[in-house]
Parts: C-alpha cells; structure tokens; sequence
C-alpha cells in the first residue's frame, strides 16, 4: 500500500501508477480510490492518492514504481508480508 503525504491528496491525480518488478515482464497498473461522498444532489468525485498492491517480496527483487502525473513530495508506503 503506498499514498500521497500532500495536503492536496484528493484534488490531484497521479493515477494510473504502473508498478513493475524490474527483470521481468510484470508490470501492474493500478488506479486511486475513489471516495463517494454526497454534497446534496451530485456524488463527489474525489480521488484519494492511495494505491493497493500485491507484490511478490522476495528477497533482493526491485520494483519501479511509475505515476502518470507528477509526484507527491512525501510518499508513504507500508510493505506487509
């Protein structure tokens, strides 16, 4: 799992993210949640700059992680295996 840090997680969109597993052919794309919030009459179209993913962790493998819009200053991440 890894997520925008910035105050402006919601408004700007970096999505699609393209994570690969560098010597291989795995390339993922992955899309941001999305938050259905309701403001009245229209749902809210709010995009959340997080990203779930499986990774095959094995020791010593590398992955490139690609965003589509420019890149957050702070990036949290969190490997659980």
């Amino acid at each position: 799992m890894f997520e925008s840090g910035d105050k402006d997680t919601e408004d700007r969109n970096i999505a699609p993210v393209y994570v690969s597993m560098y010597g291989t052919t795995i390339n993922n794309k992955i899309n941001s949640m999305m938050d259905h919030m309701w403001d009245g009459f229209y749902a809210g179209q709010i995009h959340l700059s997080r990203f779930p993913a499986i990774v095959n962790a094995v020791p010593k493998s590398i992955y490139n992680v690609t965003m589509s819009g420019s890149p957050p200053k702070n990036l949290r991440f969190k490997l659980s295996s």
